[in-house]
């Protein structure tokens, strides 16, 4: 049982919305690849990103689609596919440095789906100095996405990303900075994005709440 699934029993927060239990409007009721989205039931109006832990073996093409070289092939892996949004954030050996591989639609044609990007950063003390975002992702319809890592706080089990008309719900896994992504707030002209963030400990209690402003590295 992952992490995801293992939450929804012991906490009962989590409740799946299948086709067709909500009216108009609303979040979306289904995440990137077709799975019924689930509801983060502190929040109103949020969809939870599904994530889990694997090795990169378990990925397969997945994973060897963007594995950088000297990265081992059984690497553990924080998968995470959203609804509009997937990455894999991952670590080396020596936990110093984390990367990163951004799902959308590569617009310069230099990678194959499902990768369209991705991003590498240094670990001082195990965290990260930098969000390292990626805006080079287009989604199925064209539309640029940006992607960062936050960084979560002490006791926070769930970031919450706001999107457009709905609460994108994250779950902090793998002892790893969390890869988010959104569609909104994105200046392609500077290489910037903003995403706005809401921090939750395990029960849905919002611990912090502020607006990460990230820029591409130079």
């Amino acid at each position: 049982m992952d992490g995801l699934s293992r939450a929804a029993v012991v906490l009962g927060v989590v409740s799946v919305c299948l086709a067709g239990c909500h009216g108009g409007g609303g979040p979306p009721r289904q995440l990137l690849y077709g799975e019924a989205a689930a509801t983060f039931k502190p929040v109103p109006g949020s969809v939870i990103s599904v994530g889990r832990v694997l090795t990169g073996t378990a990925l397969g093409r997945r994973f060897a689609l963007c594995r950088p070289a000297g990265i081992a092939a059984d690497t553990r892996v924080v998968e995470r596919i959203g609804v509009f949004g997937e990455s894999l954030t991952f670590a080396d050996r020596r936990n110093q440095t984390v990367y990163a591989c951004d799902g959308g639609v590569d617009s310069a044609g230099e990678r194959r789906l499902p990768w369209c990007g991705g991003s590498a950063g240094r670990l001082v003390a195990g965290r990260l100095l930098d969000p390292r975002l990626d805006v080079a992702c287009r989604d199925r319809k064209g539309r640029p996405l940006a992607y960062a890592w936050i960084e979560p706080a002490t006791g926070a089990r769930w970031i919450g990303v706001e999107q457009d008309g709905y609460t994108e719900i994250y779950e902090v896994l793998g002892d790893l900075p969390v890869r988010i992504a959104t569609g909104r707030r994105i200046e392609l002209a500077q290489s910037r994005a903003t995403f706005v963030v809401t921090q939750y400990d395990s029960g849905g209690q919002a611990l912090i709440e502020g607006k990460l402003e990230a820029a591409v590295a130079g």
